[in-house]
């Protein structure tokens, strides 16, 4: 796996039959260092701010979620709806869009998870960070690895299949919508998973 990750982060938009593990292991350690670094972040936050809080008011901290099995759980959960939600994204695009039905969910797999080889670096930076309790540099690095994400994703539906009939304009302008309103729907659904804990990270 070093060394699939190693070339991924050398030619990120190179194209190669390698095992599909790789690509799972990829998304399975990007999911696992990004609910991590989540956790971390808000369980210091809660113990270190709300807990100063409490001195001064016992109940300050009683309107805010534990933080238990449940949540490592939903957290876990939710984040790996964030990044299946993007390569379902481009998958539909590929495939709906473009009609280029050679765009199978592994390739999609494999395709995207070359791309976030410098995520899977920064998110595995950023866990260390916030397991330490370096919130504020553990925070910018998750922060720069949402940003290559999305990055990867508008690279894939922006890149037209050379199959396509539609005009490149619109083709994008639809390839966004589609793109869009998928990643909207799994927000719906990480966000009923994660706003108690989203709460505690506003104060931080």
């Amino acid at each position: 796996f070093w060394v699939w990750l190693q070339g991924a982060l050398k030619e990120p938009t190179a194209t190669f039959a390698t095992d599909k593990k790789y690509s799972y292991t990829a998304f399975a350690l990007l999911t696992i260092f990004s609910a991590i670094s989540f956790f971390c972040t808000i369980f210091h936050i809660k113990h270190a701010y709300y807990g100063h809080m409490a001195t001064i008011d016992s109940k300050a901290l009683q309107q805010f979620p534990s933080l238990n099995l449940f949540s490592i759980f939903s957290i876990l959960v939710a984040t790996s709806l964030f990044f299946f939600s993007i390569l379902m994204g481009g998958f539909v695009v590929k495939r709906f869009v473009d009609q280029d039905s050679d765009w199978t969910l592994e390739k999609a797999f494999q395709e995207y998870s070359r791309l976030f080889a410098i995520p899977i670096l920064l998110t595995g930076i950023a866990s260390f960070f916030a397991l330490f309790n370096g919130l504020r540099f553990a925070i910018l690095l998750c922060l720069i690895s949402i940003g290559l994400t999305l990055l990867a994703n508008l690279y894939v539906i922006s890149k037209p299949s050379k199959d396509s009939q539609v005009d490149p304009f619109y083709r994008l302008l639809l390839a966004f919508l589609v793109n869009g309103g998928i990643l909207f729907l799994f927000f719906l659904a990480e966000l009923a998973l994660i706003f108690d804990y989203l709460r505690i990270l506003a104060f931080l």
